[in-house]
């Protein structure tokens, strides 16, 4: 790297990271309690007290929680108590973007992240009717899952490929599950229709999760003595409303991850983690980074598996940055936010030599 392209890296480090169990439905435990899971597992692998924390960024979604301020049940397990907690309604690739942006500019030192999800209290019909346009679209009582499956069908035109495509990236990222049964191309394709040409098992399943992370600038990761992974660079761009933009692209992604590698003076890292919730989108993803079709994802790309393997709204692109922490080298890391992938955000990791 050179020594322009490190005077504009990020000081920011990961030192912690904390998962909750994920499941279909954790009936076990509230929100409050899912969420701790992920942040006393993070704050117990940084080695530091939830009293130390000097701010935390959560990710998570209102209308998911059934609450008009979806993180007010975690702040206090959060570091918010008397102190700052700020909320993003997005994935959690964007709070770790806030995160960083905390730490460069020195107001903290010392940061905790926590994106958490439980869909399964939620009725998915409803909450995805309010993404609609109120006037005329709401009354056609549409779904994420129509919208998408028109995306599917304007893609697969397009471009040429189809369903089987897409079910092969299923498999592969099925067979990378810690939490969902392995499945074939041939099960995804026999699986229960949804809306032409989608299948039940083209998106991935409703879950409950929660991630956390526990970050801090460069004295305190000195001080902490604790493996740690520099986030390098992030960036993020936002499309326009759904039916207003070509549906089969994502230059917004290209945008995102041209100006991360820019800051970081990297070029694409062999690690690879695209997050959307249907399996067409990751075709869309991985075709605007010239990264390949199916094979792509049978070969590695995603290598987690990413939000199709197990994960949740919100929560699938700051799982993805927990489990890349682990796995040493470099790493780039996406997560979306939207309908049919609206806004893109990106973060580079990598592990101290």
């Amino acid at each position: 790297m050179s020594a322009a392209a490190k005077s504009r890296a990020s000081s920011a480090w990961i030192v912690g990271t904390g998962h909750a169990r994920s499941a279909p439905a954790r009936d076990d435990v509230n929100t409050t309690e899912l969420a701790w899971e992920a942040v006393s597992a993070a704050l117990a692998d940084a080695g530091v007290e939830l009293g130390q924390i000097e701010g935390a960024v959560t990710a998570s979604q209102d209308f998911w929680e059934g609450r008009t301020i979806s993180s007010m049940a975690i702040n206090e397990i959060a570091g918010g108590t008397l102190g700052s907690e700020a909320k993003v309604a997005a994935d959690g690739v964007m709070a770790v973007l806030y995160a960083m942006a905390r730490i460069e500019d020195s107001d903290q030192h010392l940061n905790l992240l926590v994106a958490h999800a439980k869909e399964s209290q939620a009725d998915p019909h409803s909450v995805e009717l309010a993404g609609f346009d109120p006037y005329f679209e709401r009354a056609l009582d549409p779904d994420e899952t129509i919208a998408a499956a028109l995306q599917a069908s304007l893609y697969y035109a397009r471009s040429g490929r189809g369903p089987e495509d897409a079910a092969r990236v299923v498999a592969a990222a099925r067979a990378r599950s810690s939490v969902l049964d392995a499945v074939s191309a041939a099960d995804v394709l026999a699986s229960r229709p949804t809306a032409s040409p989608l299948r039940e098992l083209d998106r991935a399943p409703r879950m409950d999760a929660a991630t956390a992370l526990v970050v801090c600038d460069d004295a305190t990761a000195e001080r902490l003595g604790k493996p740690a992974v520099r986030l390098v660079a992030g960036a993020a761009r936002s499309g326009g409303w759904w039916t207003g933009r070509d549906l089969t692209r994502a230059p917004e992604l290209s945008g995102a991850v041209g100006e991360a590698l820019e800051r970081a003076g990297w070029t694409l890292p062999e690690r690879v983690e695209l997050n959307a919730p249907y399996a067409h989108q990751q075709l869309i993803l991985a075709e605007e980074l010239g990264l390949g079709g199916p094979e792509a994802f049978e070969d590695g790309l995603t290598p987690t598996g990413g939000w199709l393997a197990g994960s949740a709204g919100t929560v699938a692109g700051l799982e993805a940055v927990a489990r890349a922490a682990k796995g040493g080298g470099r790493a780039l890391v996406h997560g979306t936010t939207g309908m049919c992938g609206q806004s893109h955000a990106v973060v580079l990791l990598e592990a101290a030599a």
